[in-house]
């Protein structure tokens, strides 16, 4: 059996990536189950979700690409609107 060796620091580096990948798929899980009442997700959740930057999502929000609510400094999205944005702009094979 070949066993391969990897410097800790590029296996630190393959264990953080991985992780951040759980993270995503966690948060894209929880986009595409339905429920009854309305979910909300943070600035945090939905750049996640979606892989951009916090000024990439205030550029959505700006240009009317995503819906938000605003409750003093507070913004959140709601789950529905993030997971239709995301159907809407799916590019499907043929």
């Amino acid at each position: 059996m070949n066993c391969i060796l990897i410097e800790t620091s590029a296996y630190n580096d393959l264990q953080a990536h991985v992780q951040r990948l759980l993270e995503r798929v966690s948060v894209l899980q929880t986009l595409t189950t339905k429920s009854s009442s309305a979910h909300w997700l943070t600035t945090n959740d939905v750049c996640k979700a979606l892989n951009i930057t916090k000024r990439a999502l205030q550029y959505y929000r700006s240009c009317g690409i995503i819906p938000y609510t605003a409750i003093g400094n507070k913004v959140v999205f709601r789950e529905e609107d993030v997971r239709l944005l995301l159907e809407k702009n799916l590019i499907k094979t043929e």
